[in-house]
């Protein structure tokens, strides 16, 4: 068991999926309020119908950019860009706009067709757009999406050459997905962008209920039958760590401060209790 840095005090980011009815500025707020370094904000749907917030106006921009340096809190990524057939990267400048305006460095997409020369080429002028606005490109698998493995996400990421192209890292997609750790711990490093953790039970929902366990059922680190360790061990160390727990319907008598007060808390904890099974295991 390797623990190659301490966790207690790392730096966390949330995804907006987890208090995604709060508005930008509200959820930078509610993240200073839980000890939060940083958010991940969804600028475009990540699915149709979905909940979004572009920003499209000056003031909007303006107000969000006002809580960052009230706050300290950083915007790290924006989402998300699924890429089908008619996805085009001039689509999304805007996007890219306004992420660079509220100083992201990050951009989410997954691959929703079949055809990996397609996707390996519209991730790739995605990445070369995005290259001029400073931002990074992660690629995130998902089993209920085409490109649901690891190594499906490793061969666009490869092909594409970009060399702002990375990989997400998702706890939960990467055991759903069949994903190995062992694939994980053989990546090249540079090809890993974050992490995002949360916990879920050992065994899986049938395939039909993927979505929903994604969306609202993920549930806080440690709490869940996930060895997330195994995942967390096999990435680098110095890998940006983000949560992504969706909070309002599990605790819904809490307010979002207080939900998300409450996810630092039992992640810490997590960080901590995996710490001291580490440490224990080299002293013996």
């Amino acid at each position: 068991m390797s623990r190659a840095k301490s966790y207690a005090n790392v730096p966390l980011s949330i995804a907006h999926l987890c208090e995604l009815d709060a508005a930008p500025a509200e959820l930078i707020e509610y993240a200073a309020t839980a000890g939060i370094s940083s958010v991940g904000l969804r600028i475009a749907h990540a699915s149709p119908g979905g909940i979004e917030y572009p920003l499209r106006t000056k003031a909007e921009r303006a107000e969000v950019r006002h809580r960052i340096d009230a706050t300290g809190v950083l915007v790290l990524y924006i989402e998300l860009i699924s890429i089908s057939e008619t996805t085009r990267a001039s689509d999304y400048r805007a996007m890219f706009e306004t992420g660079a305006e509220l100083g992201a460095t990050r951009l989410t997409v997954a691959g929703d067709s079949t055809d990996i020369s397609l996707v390996i080429d519209r991730f790739g002028q995605i990445c070369e757009l995005a290259n001029g606005y400073g931002i990074n490109v992660d690629f995130e698998f998902m089993p209920f999406r085409a490109i649901r493995t690891l190594g499906g996400a490793a061969e666009i990421v490869r092909r594409a050459g970009q060399p702002n192209g990375r990989i997400l890292v998702d706890t939960l997609h990467n055991f759903r997905s069949g994903s190995s750790v062992e694939e994980l711990a053989e990546l090249d490093p540079a090809m890993i962008g974050t992490l995002q953790i949360c916990d879920a039970p050992s065994v899986a929902p049938p395939q039909s209920e993927l979505v929903t366990e994604a969306r609202t059922r993920r549930l806080l680190p440690g709490h869940g039958g996930l060895d997330l360790w195994s995942v967390i061990d096999a990435l680098p160390a110095d890998i940006m760590i983000g949560v992504e727990v969706p909070m309002a319907s599990q605790y819904p008598n809490l307010d979002p401060a207080a939900r998300l007060t409450l996810m630092v808390e039992q992640t810490r904890k997590f960080f901590q209790q995996g710490q001291a099974t580490a440490e224990k295991a080299v002293q013996s």
